[in-house]
């Protein structure tokens, strides 16, 4: 790998160390939203705050072409407390895909100041020693407090956002990192190295670098900036759920081994996907190629969806495609990706940039 390859690693991972840091859980995204805006603010030529907290930057070209919307979401999964105890414990709701097998004994923050522990039983202590997953309404928050006047004392309420406790490290292998929120905030890092990249540079048409609030909850913030801005086309940027693991038995696709582009994804018994425009594909496909950046696809149909989901059904349609990033042990405390398939990402999406001429043509019949 050259030197400016690493750079960019580099500047990966220290933005997404501070993206993780931050808690985000849908509906709760403020403090993200906040960095974001901040953080955009010295490489566009334009930022935009909406009412839910979804983020906007955009960047004018110098000549004409379309408009081009790339777009990450800002939220992480996590809990929701739904219910205080009159003993001082939490009751939760998940908010986001969550599998209760990840929840016992983990570290959580609540309300962004409160920490405590989700509780759990020892295995010796299970009934015949044989220990069971139980359902998340059977599962508690431990913040050590007395009662639930001292937790409400506390400024703990209904509502409060929970977000798991997992800073992040660096495997043997310094390229690989893991913690909480790698989905989305290393899309975040991503479209940030975009922009950074793009500075100084002369563009065709209009770029759209957008964070959307709530994709865990719905894809909700989708739809609030893909109104508004009306692209005339699309880039979801997300992550997806590697599998190259012993748990996994397609092995389709990996971690090391480039940006996976989603060929077909949704959830049909949700109603909710997108098959892949195709000349977004092609294109997607032609700029890997020109470029000499590995790619892997998936034609994985059945378990998740992004925001291209949502951003195809604007208006009279947005043609759109959905570039992800592997990684591993998806929606639990502790995500692990590698950041050179990150750092190809963007390699391929600014590439994909430059490619947004006056001459460009997205109808199916042209």
């Amino acid at each position: 790998m050259d030197s400016h390859f690493n750079l960019k690693i580099d500047r990966l991972k220290a933005r997404l160390r501070e993206l993780t840091h931050l808690s985000g859980v849908a509906s709760a995204e403020a403090e993200v939203a906040r960095y974001l805006y901040n953080a955009l603010q010295p490489l566009a030529d334009e930022v935009i705050a909406d009412a839910y907290g979804n983020i906007i930057a955009v960047r004018h070209g110098r000549d004409r072409g379309l408009r081009l919307m790339i777009a990450a979401h800002s939220d992480e999964v996590g809990l929701m407390v739904r219910a205080i105890s009159p003993d001082g414990f939490l009751r939760f709701h998940t908010i986001g895909a969550v599998s209760p097998t990840v929840l016992p004994a983990t570290r959580v923050l609540v309300a962004g100041r409160v920490p405590g522990v989700i509780g759990t039983v020892a295995g010796h202590l299970e009934v015949d020693g044989v220990a069971r997953t139980r359902a998340v309404s059977e599962l508690h928050i431990d913040v050590g407090a007395r009662d639930e006047a001292e937790v409400r004392a506390w400024g703990v309420r209904e509502g409060d956002p929970v977000t798991f406790v997992s800073e992040l490290i660096e495997l043997h292998n310094p390229r690989l990192v893991m913690g909480k929120a790698i989905d989305n905030r290393i899309g975040c890092a991503v479209l940030l190295e975009i922009f950074h990249e793009l500075q100084g540079a002369s563009l065709n048409g209009e770029l759209f670098g957008v964070v959307n609030v709530m994709e865990e909850m719905g894809l909700r913030g989708a739809r609030m900036t893909t109104s508004r801005v009306r692209p005339d086309w699309a880039i979801a940027l997300d992550t997806v759920p590697a599998e190259d693991t012993p748990l996994s038995t397609e092995r389709a696709f990996g971690l090391g081994r480039g940006p996976v582009v989603q060929l077909i994804e949704g959830r049909p018994q949700a109603l909710v996907g997108t098959a892949i425009h195709p000349k977004v594909r092609d294109l997607l496909l032609a700029v890997a190629e020109s470029a000499g950046i590995p790619i892997q696809l998936s034609a994985q149909y059945g378990h998740w969806t992004t925001d291209a989901a949502a951003i195809h059904l604007s208006g009279e349609g947005v043609p759109v495609g959905s570039v992800s990033i592997p990684r591993r042990y998806s929606h639990s405390p502790n995500e692990l990706l590698d950041l050179s398939d990150a750092a190809l990402a963007a390699q391929l999406l600014t590439a994909l940039v430059y490619r947004n001429g006056q001459e460009l043509r997205l109808g199916v019949l042209e």
